[in-house]
């Protein structure tokens, strides 16, 4: 499927008048509440109603993308306005474009509503695209646009996808105590080990930190000197909070990269019991997959 299947002329508005998102997402509603793909055009007007603030993102400066999923429309569909003059969200004004796309997909198709969500939201990220979509004249012009026009929706989703943005990462030389401190304050479950190059040494996780710190809690109540069962003599001798990383990591560790089928990377955590795998791009680490991920992007 190509992208501009998710179009037509009859929701292609150029021109629109108005001032902030809102404006522009009215008609954009109205022309999919037209094409007959909307079951309840009341019940819409008040999601959009709800959650506008919170489902317009900026893509690439230069776009807004508004996303919807709801049992009130029928089958996925796309509307794409250009405004006459910059527009920017309601409580944001410093951020202003002319191009806003609508997505509207049914509940229960999650997978193609992603898909279609970040082809969109790639292509709309180019600024050919953008300076063809401001110089089009007609509707029929934006659906020719070659920049949109040869665009597949991908048949898989991607690890990219999904991937929360940015990552929380430690060095080698972080204590387990550092390391600690950063995955509460984060509220992450583990941390990527990297090397200067953003090369994945290693992983540390709660459960390491609980290997070592444990056994030096229960010595440390009894009475004992505080000291770990492995490890270098330095962190035997003294308190476990202060051994590095590159002591305690788990080495065996698996990457992903950002471009494999997410079904793919889910089965092998799913076969292999891993609950979370670096993802890398051309070696360098770009993010940290959890399951948890995938379940909430996904339901």
């Amino acid at each position: 499927m190509k992208l501009v299947d998710l179009l037509g002329v009859d929701r292609v508005l150029l021109g629109v008048p108005g001032t902030t998102v809102r404006d522009i997402a009215r008609p954009l509603v109205d022309a999919a509440i037209a094409s007959g793909r909307v079951r309840d055009p009341e019940k819409l007007d008040a999601l959009l109603a709800e959650s506008l603030p919170r489902e317009a993102v900026t893509v690439g400066q230069r776009a807004f993308l508004l996303h919807f999923r709801s049992d009130v429309v029928q089958a996925m569909t796309a509307a794409l306005g250009v405004a006459a003059e910059p527009v920017h969200r309601e409580h944001d004004p410093a951020k202003e474009a002319r191009v806003v796309l609508l997505l509207l997909a049914p509940s229960h198709d999650a997978s193609a509503f992603l898909r279609g969500l970040a082809a969109f939201g790639r292509a709309l990220a180019h600024d050919d695209l953008i300076d063809a979509l401001l110089a089009a004249e007609h509707p029929a012009d934006v659906l020719a646009i070659p920049a949109l026009a040869g665009i597949d929706m991908p048949a898989d989703l991607l690890v990219r996808d999904v991937l929360a943005p940015g990552v929380i990462s430690a060095r080698p030389e972080t204590t387990l105590a550092e390391a600690a401190a950063m995955m509460t304050l984060y509220d992450v479950p583990a941390l990527p080990v990297v090397s200067d190059e953003k090369e994945v040494l290693g992983i540390i996780s709660y459960g390491d930190l609980l290997r070592y710190f444990l056994p030096a809690h229960t010595k440390r109540l009894s009475g004992e000197t505080p000291g770990v069962g492995r490890g270098s003599n330095a962190a035997m001798a003294g308190d476990p909070r202060e051994m590095t990383l590159r002591e305690a990591m788990d080495r065996s560790v698996l990457c992903v990269s950002e471009d494999q089928a997410l079904s793919e990377v889910a089965a092998l955590m799913v076969n292999k019991n891993i609950d979370r795998v670096p993802v890398v791009r051309e070696g360098a680490l770009v993010g940290l997959l959890t399951r948890e991920d995938i379940v909430r992007r996904l339901l």
